[in-house]
């Protein structure tokens, strides 16, 4: 069946007119071109579409069987041209987003508000998870943007630096080493020692730091969230020595924060597909987020450092 857009249109004018030189005139073309038009879909439906009396046109009833069909397909075609100008300029599309926990307290909850008000017709889907599983959902691209700090060298994905967050020590109220200005490891050789364990990047990394600076490392409460770790040291069961990614949480205010000796940095990345262009909707969403890490780290008392990327390297 060899039968194409341009021709239904024309049928469809035709339709709406009753004329064959109304509907040319509507659609500014000549009126044998019309003609023929209708000839050739005639010919390719092998119907009689049109009875001539006089001047007037009347359609058969296959004719009004196909022009309801037609309208259909015409209103299809006008949704789907109104969704690509939508998914053009971002207005719709679904972003899936996943994050570790303590990147979701301290960035992410934030950065998706930001992003619903600028884009309330796009669909979010978001999900906190551990790191591995994270990075193996963006490498098989069943997640559009991962944010973690694990150093990430895994083909099929890029990182995007965002931002280098120190490790601190968080000390009960009244503690005796709160007159201290900088926590050693070593001062902690007597303590009861929260933070995470050695088989999580960020407690193997403390731990390594420690050991190369001569200082012993025993944890006695291991945890998997920071602001877990900040509660049990409020709550005066022990010390602990997490990084500062959630200083903004409510229970910091509760704790006394002191620099942590041997330096340990953790780099906060985002991670996407380097098979997959980038949306219009991820670079906004990576807008978003690169505003609320420059703003966390403003209020860090200098423990966070943005990248000098702002968060956009590799935005391309």
């Amino acid at each position: 069946m060899d039968m194409n857009v341009r021709q239904l249109k024309i049928f469809c004018k035709v339709m709406e007119t009753g004329s064959m030189s109304e509907a040319a005139r509507i659609l500014a073309v000549s009126q044998p071109a019309v003609s023929k038009s209708i000839r050739l879909l005639e010919k390719s439906l092998a119907l009689s579409l049109f009875k001539r009396s006089g001047d007037r046109l009347y359609p058969s009833m296959e004719a009004q069987r196909l022009y309801s069909s037609a309208l259909r397909i015409f209103e299809e075609i006008q949704a789907t041209a109104e969704l690509g100008k939508k998914l053009q300029t971002a207005e719709v599309g679904t972003l899936k987003i996943a994050a570790t926990y303590s990147v979701t307290a301290a960035y992410i909850s934030e950065s998706i508000e930001a992003f619903h008000n600028h884009r309330p017709l796009a669909d979010i889907q978001f999900m906190a998870l551990p790191p591995r599983q994270i990075i193996e959902l963006v490498a098989a691209r069943e997640i559009d943007v991962g944010v973690l700090y694990e150093p990430i060298a895994v083909p099929r994905i890029r990182p995007i630096p965002l931002c280098d967050v120190e490790i601190i020590c968080a000390l009960p109220r009244r503690h005796h080493l709160s007159g201290k200005q900088i926590i050693d490891g070593r001062d902690l050789a007597n303590e009861t020692l929260i933070s995470f364990s050695g088989s999580a990047y960020a407690g193997d990394l403390i731990k390594r730091q420690c050991e190369a600076a001569g200082a012993s490392w025993n944890v006695a409460i291991a945890v998997n969230q920071t602001v877990v770790a900040m509660a049990m040291a409020a709550a005066g069961i022990g010390t602990a020595v997490i990084d500062s990614l959630a200083l903004n949480h409510e229970i910091s205010k509760k704790i006394i924060i002191k620099p942590f000796r041997p330096r340990a940095v953790l780099h906060v990345c985002a991670i996407v597909s380097s098979e997959r262009p980038f949306s219009l909707l991820c670079k906004e969403f990576m807008d978003s987020l690169a505003k609320v890490v420059k703003r966390r780290a403003d209020q860090s008392a200098g423990f966070h450092s943005p990248a000098p990327s702002g968060g956009k390297g590799g935005l391309r």
